[in-house]
């Protein structure tokens, strides 16, 4: 599920400060340019943050980090520090810093289930997670049971030593609607529907994961040869990557201020950039749609956070701009406007380069930002009957509208509307993980596989990238290739846009 918040700290709460844009007045935009510089200019005499009291005496407001000098700076103030820098410098625009989160599908954000109280009386549900083929229990697995699934309420715990997790239930509980079981990596998630609560203990069997049996994107094609996307610069714009045996990193940044690593410390960047520029060999490893892309990789989440600062978003899209990429994915997402982000977004097709974004996992509610913002490729997710093992979770994702093909379907989870450009594959996508492979669903997988696939057609298209400077008209020439290259799958352009790149 996508969420974005404000971000506080103890001393107030996070703001971004942009310059004025008034495209009626160019010439004489106001003073908004000018306070801009000076606070710029006191930021980079000294390391660490400043006060803003420098520019204007009796401001408590701090500046901690910019995305360039004299644009788009981060401040922290409290809400009355707020209004008298408006005051000051009305020509400044101000917003909150929003959080937002990787758009795999989160399924463990759960309602408060009613009747579940410390003092009162319960229903404890053990639930035994093992290997399918060894019979070996499994530890460290998530396990979730709802008893509505629609409305995400239900319990949740985790697997210990013995692979057993204790889920714990209002004693009113009769049945659930599901039990699921999600293992990190290495295999597929498994599931129940309809238990009766009374039999107290179930045991779930999850299939590991196949490399040589083909998951959707290998169905579809989208197993690139080494060359494929050779010439292309790709970021990915996430957790980070971890260091993996079938991916090569041209370049990875940190863009949070004071930190260094590109690792990923969640697995989501990797994952991500394994749909992308996978190079294992068929079989043995997973193949990306366009393995000869140059893989730049910008970690914008901080160390142990799961949420990444928008700020943080647009100085990722920002440093990828600058060090010449071609597309940029965005596999994270929120529910707030980001105008910070969408300068950045609408700088970067200024400059020739074209954002990817993934539409969100609401489940048929409106398109998240930043994919929502007109000048991005908006992604959905789609699956496939019979891409998956029997059993495994995926099914609860098989949801109309279905396509021309009717073993095609839009998931269940995924976001629609009228600012979806293109669909992608989402369900059940086998992609490199730290350590390892990991099966995951999101629109946060469909984005980066029509990112390769655009990629793989860029490659092949070498007069867009080769003849044309970097301006709008090489932008809009790559969004035209993209939408003209789709091919529709019949579910319709509100869930589908253009259809899918293959």
């Amino acid at each position: 599920m996508s969420r974005s918040q404000t971000k506080k700290i103890d001393s107030g709460s996070l703001f971004v400060i942009l310059p004025n844009e008034n495209l009626w007045n160019v010439d004489k935009p106001g003073t908004s340019q000018r306070f801009m510089r000076a606070a710029s200019r006191h930021f980079n005499e000294q390391p660490g943050a400043v006060s803003l009291a420098k520019v204007h005496p009796g401001l408590n407001v701090r500046l901690l980090d910019e995305v360039a000098p004299a644009e788009t700076a981060l401040v922290v103030m409290a809400d009355d520090e707020r209004v008298k820098l408006q005051a000051a410098e009305p020509g400044l625009r101000l917003a909150p810093v929003v959080e937002l989160e990787p758009l795999w599908l989160q399924r463990f954000r759960l309602a408060m289930m009613a009747g579940l109280s410390v003092s009162g009386a319960k229903l404890t549900l053990e639930v035994v997670v093992v290997d399918a083929l060894s019979g070996k229990p499994l530890a460290g697995v998530d396990v979730v049971g709802l008893s509505d699934r629609a409305n995400r309420i239900g319990a949740t715990g985790q697997t210990g030593a013995k692979g057993v997790a204790k889920l714990v239930f209002p004693l009113a509980t009769r049945e659930l609607e599901s039990i699921e079981a999600f293992v990190p990596s290495g295999y597929w998630p498994a599931y129940l529907t309809k238990f009766d609560l009374s039999a107290g203990k179930v045991t779930l069997a999850c299939a590991p994961i196949d490399l040589s049996k083909q998951d959707l994107r290998g169905v579809l094609g989208q197993e690139g040869q080494d060359d494929d996307g050779a010439g292309v610069k790709v970021a990915v714009v996430d957790t980070g990557v971890t260091r993996h045996k079938d991916l090569l990193v041209a370049r990875g940044v940190n863009v949070v201020k004071g930190e260094r690593s590109f690792a990923d410390q969640i697995g989501h960047g990797t994952h991500v950039a394994g749909i992308i520029a996978g190079r294992g060999k068929p079989g043995q490893g997973v193949r990306g749609i366009a393995p000869g892309v140059d893989l730049h990789v910008y970690r914008v989440f901080g160390k142990d956070q799961q949420l990444a600062l928008s700020f943080n978003i647009a100085k990722g899209i920002r440093q990828a701009v600058d060090d010449g990429c071609d597309l940029i994915n965005l596999s994270l997402g929120g529910t707030d406007d980001m105008p910070e982000v969408l300068r950045e977004i609408n700088r970067a097709r200024a400059m020739g380069v074209v954002c990817i974004a993934a539409a969100g996992n609401e489940y048929r509610s409106g398109v998240s930002y930043p994919a929502r913002y007109s000048p991005v490729l908006a992604v959905s997710a789609y699956g496939r009957k019979g891409t998956w093992p029997s059993k495994a979770a995926q099914d609860l994702e098989i949801a109309k509208p279905y396509g021309t093909d009717m073993k095609n379907f839009i998931a269940a989870f995924s976001n629609v509307g009228s600012e979806v450009k293109l669909t992608g594959p989402g369900v059940g996508v086998v992609s490199t993980y730290p350590k390892g492979y990991a099966v995951m669903d999101g629109t946060s997988m469909a984005a980066p596989a029509m990112t390769g696939a655009l990629a793989r057609q860029l490659g092949r298209d070498a007069k867009i990238l080769s003849k044309m400077p970097r301006d709008q008209a090489r932008s809009d020439a790559i969004v035209k290739l993209a939408l003209q290259q789709a091919t529709k799958l019949g579910f319709g352009a509100t869930f589908e846009g253009a259809g899918v790149l293959l």
